[in-house]
């Protein structure tokens, strides 16, 4: 799955930090659009650091829950 399939699905991305628990749910056309529509999201995870920490373990879901 890449970016812009997550974008273009509608789907909700859910990001986690494993060392203090911050937890965000960014836009997917948004990280599309800055991190390239044909990114996996896969290779877009390894990129992320925390907001809160500045750690870089981090987890995620992809939901099929359609924004809102």
């Amino acid at each position: 799955m890449t970016l812009g399939n997550t974008a273009n699905a509608k789907v909700r991305l859910i990001v986690w930090c494993k060392t203090c628990g911050h937890q965000v749910e960014p836009d997917p056309a948004e990280m599309a659009a800055r991190y390239g529509a044909n990114t996996s999201v896969l290779d877009w995870r390894k990129r992320l650091v925390c907001s809160g920490c500045g750690g870089r373990p981090v987890d995620m879901v992809v939901t099929g829950t359609e924004r809102r």
